[in-house]
């Protein structure tokens, strides 16, 4: 009798014990990130369990780990020497159950900026955004590039071998004589792949002009705000956000781009439900900026002139996203001329973030002589960098439409690892400047 109690007892046991492991397992790939960032000589804390460990490649050299025990369940990194780590949390010390990356950053400083600027950029490409029907001779509606497969998103590079620079050289092609009505060859490209399709155009009964059935843009401008340079690399970090084509919401694949300085002239305020806007002027013949490298999802980056940048700017550290709390900060951004200033915000929720996204922070703006001019925060605030402690830890991003006086932040870590130089794999420290 005792014999079957004891084996019930050891069955039920047994049961919640993997009852345990399996949970325990299920919140450690869920909620442990599989990416960490540290900067080198900061520790770090994780809630943990003590039947798991972390097991990373040259562990004695780059971070000392500390391993959740029965008197403390945090496991506890300590950041030795820069560099990306690759590891594994293990359970019982010898079962893989997730890959682990931990990114250690030397004790990076940059020039926050705020300055308001002015962005062009040339897309790889003429963009599709959208596809329309055309009236021809016999009364009819016709999509010639609908029924050739064309789709929203796809870039026209070639028509008939010839390279399409600019919108006009679609029309031009296919108007011109030799082509008028004839069958065309068009090189897209499509998901990173590049297809030909062939089309026959239509002559459109409104303006005579034969016609493929597409909208399609190649050059965007606006303005926004620089976040931060370094001041030894000249790279530079804006935006905070990707540049994306109104219609189709696709990133723009750009060719080429610059930033050139701005001066604010207007602002239309913000509004509920009716985002406001800095309006901006910006001209080439007073000199190029900075030259764009990539559009992100997390800003656009590149290479800034040494010779152009504030002297003066205040070069600070950056903070990571684990730094950040809620509470008071303060933001630089431009709302008259080209002067910088400095205004009150609030941070009421910071979202933990395993992966780079742009919304990691809700602001709230508290300054009253901003609201008084912009009435929140309003389209060219974007990339405002954000302050809190004496750090750079993000920028401006976007306004939640229906309160303007909210928006959301990116974590300035995201936008930093933007700038990682691609041939060395390697981050640019100027500490000590």
């Amino acid at each position: 009798m005792g014999f079957t109690k004891n084996r019930k007892l050891i069955k039920w046991l047994l049961s919640f014990f993997i009852l345990i492991t399996i949970l325990s397992i299920s919140s450690i790939i869920t909620v442990f990130p599989n990416e960490i960032t540290m900067i080198k000589g900061e520790k770090q804390k994780f809630l943990n369990n003590v039947i798991f460990n972390i097991d990373l490649e040259q562990n004695q050299k780059s971070v000392d780990v500390k391993s959740a025990s029965l008197l403390s369940p945090y496991t506890f990194l300590n950041a030795q020497t820069t560099g990306t780590i690759k590891g594994e949390i293990k359970l019982f010390g010898f079962l893989p159950i997730k890959k682990l990356t931990v990114n250690i950053l030397p004790d990076l400083m940059v020039v926050p900026s705020g300055e308001s600027i002015g962005v062009k950029i040339k897309s790889k490409g003429i963009m599709i955004v959208g596809l329309s029907s055309i009236t021809v001779q016999e009364g009819k509606k016709t999509c010639p590039a609908a029924d050739s497969g064309f789709a929203i998103g796809d870039k026209i590079i070639e028509i008939n071998n010839k390279i399409m620079d600019k919108e006009n050289d679609i029309v031009e092609i296919i108007n011109s004589d030799g082509n008028r009505g004839k069958r065309c060859r068009v090189k897209i490209e499509r998901d990173k792949k590049v297809l030909e399709l062939t089309v026959n155009p239509v002559q459109s009964i409104d303006d005579k002009l034969y016609k493929l059935g597409l909208w399609v843009r190649g050059n965007i401008s606006g303005v926004g705000t620089l976040t931060f340079y370094e001041p030894i690399s000249g790279r530079f970090a804006a935006l905070g956000h990707g540049i994306t084509d109104v219609e189709s919401g696709l990133l723009v694949d750009i060719d080429n781009g610059k930033i050139l300085k701005s001066k604010v002239i207007s602002i239309q305020k913000a509004k509920k439900s009716s985002p406001g806007e800095i309006v901006g002027i910006f001209n080439e013949k007073n000199g190029i900026y900075g030259i764009i490298e990539k559009n992100t999802p997390y800003g656009i980056y590149g290479y800034i002139d040494p010779e152009q940048v504030n002297k003066k700017g205040r070069i600070m550290p950056i903070g990571l996203g684990t730094h950040v709390k809620e509470g008071n900060a303060k933001i630089l951004t431009t709302i008259e001329d080209d002067k910088v200033e400095e205004f009150d915000v609030e941070i009421q929720k910071v979202f933990k973030q395993n992966n780079a996204d742009s919304k990691g922070m809700i602001i709230k703006i508290t300054d009253k002589r901003l609201i008084e001019k912009t009435g929140g925060i309003v389209q060219g605030m974007s990339g405002s960098p954000i302050i809190q402690n004496g750090k750079l830890i993000g920028s401006i991003t976007h306004v939640l439409v229906n309160d303007p006086m909210r928006g959301y932040g990116i974590f300035v870590e995201w936008m930093f690892n933007e700038t990682k130089d691609k041939k060395t794999d390697e981050f640019h420290s100027v500490s000590g400047l």
